[in-house]
């Protein structure tokens, strides 16, 4: 009977913010590190279709970076990274194509075959964003990076009516620009996405608890920070590596009319259900 009780009273907890959220457009980016657990995976798709079933619109730009590297070196070639930027030439990009498509469809398939969602793609071919080459300055010298790019536009009333038949829709981070298909930051492509839609959230599911000023100590984890005191952590070095352009997308998306960022470990059960419908949350939200 105490566990039916627990069980009651998370469902009353949960009850405003189910409410709350109704119609509105949440925008989660989950990175490859995290979709190379297979339970993790299943729970994580499990959360987006409960997302679904209390009628919230979920945007889903699945990573795969560490797929593409594997996938490279089992072809005999080096990853090649500057500054954290992956160098994709034409044969690079046959390969980022060919396992960020496998991501992108499985998880599709998932929703819909096991779980009875109506989920859908978003396709570069329909020309949903367009991107341009991204010229990289390094000092006084600019790097060709190939076929790397960065998103300069997003037709969101496409992307809204295919969120009226489709409620749950998975991108790849590949678009097409004027030149061909660009390979772009998975982060940068959530944001843009979140900021053209006006999203109610942005969260960036990673192998990390959230922010914390010690990464080696989960007992400095900060649960909640303003776009303010988040530009500050990053004066002073304490946001940094991987988590940099996360928050950095974080802090632009915010100030383009995003309400909220969460950043969460994809790794815990139901992460994304405890970070939106209980009221402490698991990670680190940054809002304005």
């Amino acid at each position: 009977m105490e566990d039916v009780i627990k069980k009651a009273e998370v469902l009353v907890e949960a009850y405003p913010y189910i409410k709350k959220y109704k119609d509105k457009v949440f925008v989660i980016k989950v990175g490859g590190s995290i979709l190379q657990i297979p339970n993790v995976v299943d729970n994580i798709i499990k959360n987006i279709a409960f997302l679904e079933v209390v009628g919230i619109k979920v945007i889903v730009v699945c990573g795969g970076g560490p797929f593409i590297t594997e996938e490279i070196e089992n072809q005999g070639k080096k990853p090649v990274f500057i500054d954290g930027l992956r160098v994709t030439d034409e044969e690079t990009l046959q390969i980022v194509k060919k396992v960020l498509f496998a991501v992108r469809d499985s998880i599709v398939k998932q929703l819909n075959e096991q779980l009875n969602v109506n989920a859908d793609i978003l396709s570069p071919e329909n020309n949903y964003m367009r991107a341009k080459k991204v010229h990289y300055q390094k000092g006084d010298e600019v790097i060709d990076l190939g076929f790397v790019g960065q998103v300069t536009d997003v037709n969101e009333e496409q992307i809204l009516t295919k969120l009226e038949t489709s409620r749950v829709l998975v991108t790849a981070p590949l678009v097409l620009g004027d030149d061909g298909l660009y390979n772009v930051n998975g982060d940068s492509i959530s944001a843009s996405i979140a900021e053209a839609l006006k999203a109610e959230k942005l969260m960036f599911l990673t192998d990390v608890a959230g922010v914390m000023r010690n990464p080696q100590n989960l007992e400095t984890l900060i649960s909640v920070l303003t776009v303010e005191e988040s530009e500050e952590l990053i004066t002073q070095n304490i946001i940094k590596g991987g988590m940099l352009p996360k928050v950095k997308a974080g802090i632009s998306a915010i100030k383009k009319g995003v309400k909220k960022i969460h950043i969460i470990s994809g790794s815990i059960s139901n992460s994304i259900i405890l970070e939106i419908f209980t009221e402490p949350g698991i990670g680190t939200e940054i809002r304005l």
